[in-house]
């Protein structure tokens, strides 16, 4: 085995650049069907050679982000989620484009599927992952941030739970899910029921119930600072928002 490992390099400037694009989409100042500007006026706009900006844009078509052609320029494409799966660094544009309510309606309908599957395959390791996340959670975890690592690790063992590694890597992007303010809306209340209902899908896991099973994601998904009604109100009112914005514009 090779003892040798790779010293860690700064961001590379087309990467730089790519990411510049990504926050522009990312934020709705450019839409899918716009065009870029010519490759020529980036280069000069942001102080680099064009070569960089030609690097940037075949990386950002990797992804499936942009479509460059010859006498066309560069259009954003219509964004889509399976991207993330290879590339995190696109979360923040899917969050954008997508929306919050789309990706935790997608983790509702997952994790249902997981914690049947839990149910049916939990082996005694797997329960006692779970329970050892239990256990650090007592007592309550003092703010949202605390709450949600360990939200994360417990959700990440249920769907190991499951021995389907699809599952798994499909689960583990959409529990970094976090909307704007949720942690200035966080309670000793909202985190008791929080770990109250993880607590109730880990003894439904246990005695392998699987109608608990199913009553317990639901109502985690009812429960807390980020239940799924408050993330569409949270979407209805993002949406008012822009357009009261570009009613100004």
């Amino acid at each position: 085995m090779n003892k040798t490992w790779p010293k860690p390099i700064v961001q590379s400037l087309p990467d730089q650049v790519a990411q510049t694009i990504l926050q522009r989409i990312a934020t709705g100042e450019l839409r899918p069907g716009n065009r870029l500007p010519a490759q020529r006026e980036l280069a000069e706009s942001m102080g680099v050679g064009l070569s960089v900006i030609r690097e940037a844009v075949q990386r950002l078509e990797a992804l499936n982000v942009v479509e460059a052609s010859h006498g066309s320029g560069t259009v954003i494409r219509p964004f889509r989620w399976m991207p993330l799966i290879y590339d995190p660094t696109l979360f923040v544009l899917a969050m954008q484009r997508i929306g919050v309510r789309d990706l935790w309606e997608t983790r509702r309908l997952l994790e249902g599927q997981v914690t049947r599957l839990a149910v049916e395959r939990a082996t005694p390791v797997n329960l006692k992952q779970m329970r050892d996340v239990l256990e650090r959670a007592d007592p309550l975890p003092k703010d949202y941030e605390a709450s949600q690592v360990l939200n994360r690790e417990f959700h990440l063992a249920l769907a190991r739970s499951t021995q389907n590694a699809v599952l798994e890597d499909l689960v583990a992007p959409l529990l970094e899910i976090h909307t704007d303010g949720v942690a200035h809306r966080f309670t000793r209340e909202h985190c008791r029921l929080t770990w109250q209902a993880h607590q109730a899908i880990y003894d439904a896991v246990a005695a392998r119930d699987s109608a608990a099973a199913e009553s317990a994601i639901a109502a985690h998904f009812e429960v807390g600072p980020i239940a799924l009604a408050e993330v569409e109100a949270r979407t209805r009112e993002i949406a008012a928002s822009r357009r009261r914005k570009r009613a100004r514009t």
